[in-house]
């Protein structure tokens, strides 16, 4: 795909290397295709909350197979991750995700189809592979091509466009569903996967030449010293558990929390589930210019992830109490809150080089996922057996919810310890160097 030669600038950067930056209709068309296909990731993720009724009726599912069914696309995603990173700082973010979507649009096409728990479980694991890279890809190409101080900001922009995925699925695909029912909102899904892959492929430039001067060996050997490096340590345990809860909770047991807690109609739900998206588009879009400008003005932007996460907490405790006198209000802020949690990738980023940031960020990705995967099943598992202990549906979801926000405080507190900004000071050299 051509390109205007005036939107791409290069410059020495003060490590001496030089840097190759976007700008312009480039830039902005970078931008949008990115996120276009994070749309599809993030629809791909919620859409379980609106569809889980439809599901446990026809299948007769109980909660632990529930969550184990939609999990499986965390568990494939996480289990992409380290591959990911290595093939993004290998080959570049828009040949990885144009080819591995296509395995989203397989994914899609055979959970359509899928005549049994198996099969639906394959599609479902097959999807998780086939998004794996979409919000990485866009986290390695901004890396790449855009400066410094935009990074927590496009991070924080994808973010929106993912929330715009959740949006597309809950309103719109619960009022589809009479016509099309599941099956047809995964086919249709296929057909915008290919399409995203397309747009991937054709419609941006091929700006990033394959790196062969390390060995595939040697590049997967840098996840050693990312994974030795303390401060990776300080931020992972928040991003696993807080946020991979959020995403569990927001891909599944949102729904559930409406019908089985509050009890109202699954096409309410899907109503209170269409705002929650909504505000934390809004949470998203805000952070991003927030972050933007106390970067530039000098400050620290941890401490905005800080008490964001930290007054969630507080929000998370008073809904999983009140149980069925919460309020989508309550909701409502904690998704506005929560939202700072992002800014964990470019937290972790920071003692990094340019050249590993594929594999930081694939590093703490797939902790993330491990925590949505476990934390979304579990929760099922949490709420079969407190049932089996005596207790109703709406008590045996506060429960797990419960565990769920202990575990959340202690990361909380791990990362907010003495000491946090040090971390950010303790050089770094890969062992490849």
């Amino acid at each position: 795909m051509r390109y205007n030669p005036k939107d791409v600038s290069r410059e020495i950067g003060p490590d001496g290397i030089e840097h190759m930056y976007v700008s312009g209709s480039l830039a902005m068309r970078m931008f949008v295709i990115f996120a276009a296909a994070y749309v599809m990731s993030y629809a791909f993720r919620a859409v379980n909350a609106v569809i889980a009724q439809p599901l446990v009726q026809e299948l007769g599912l109980t909660a632990g197979q529930l969550g184990f069914l939609a999990s499986a696309y965390f568990l494939s995603f996480a289990l992409m991750q380290l591959p990911v990173g290595v093939m993004l700082d290998r080959y570049g973010p828009r040949r990885v995700e144009a080819v591995l979507i296509g395995f989203a649009a397989l994914g899609a096409l055979l959970f359509a189809v899928a005549d049994s728990y198996l099969v639906l479980w394959l599609g479902r694991a097959l999807i998780g592979v086939g998004v794996s890279a979409c919000l990485m890809a866009a986290v390695k190409a901004y890396s790449l091509y855009f400066r410094p101080h935009m990074q927590a900001s496009l991070s924080s922009w994808m973010l929106v466009a993912g929330s715009l995925g959740a949006l597309a699925v809950t309103t719109p695909v619960e009022a589809s569903l009479p016509v099309l029912g599941w099956r047809g909102v995964f086919g249709v899904a296929a057909v915008l996967c290919v399409l995203a892959g397309l747009a991937l492929w054709f419609a941006l430039p091929a700006l990033f030449k394959p790196q062969k001067t390390e060995s595939v060996a040697d590049m997967a050997h840098g996840y050693k010293a990312i994974y030795a490096h303390p401060h990776f340590w300080r931020v992972a345990p928040l991003a696993m558990i807080t946020q991979g809860g959020f995403m569990a909770f927001l891909g599944l047991w949102v729904g559930p929390w409406f019908t089985d807690v509050i009890g109202v109609s699954n096409a309410q739900a899907a109503q209170n589930m269409f705002w929650i998206s909504a505000t934390l588009m809004l949470g998203y879009l805000s952070l991003g210019f927030l972050t933007r400008r106390v970067s530039k003005a000098g400050g620290d932007e941890d401490q905005i992830m800080l008490i964001g996460t930290g007054l969630s907490l507080v929000v998370f405790a008073v809904q999983i109490l009140q149980g069925v006198q919460s309020s989508l209000w309550g909701w409502l802020v904690h998704a506005i809150l929560i939202s700072s949690g992002i800014m964990t990738y470019s937290t972790c980023n920071k003692p990094f080089p340019k050249r590993l940031t594929g594999r930081s960020s694939t590093a703490l990705n797939l902790l993330i996922f491990i925590g949505a995967f476990s934390i979304q099943w579990g929760i099922g598992i949490g709420i079969d057996c407190f049932v089996a202990l005596g207790l109703g549906n709406a008590d045996a979801m506060r429960l797990s919810l419960a565990i769920l926000w202990a575990l959340q405080l202690c990361s909380w507190l791990w990362f907010a310890r003495p000491g946090r900004k040090v971390s950010h000071l303790i050089p770094f050299r890969s062992p490849t160097q």
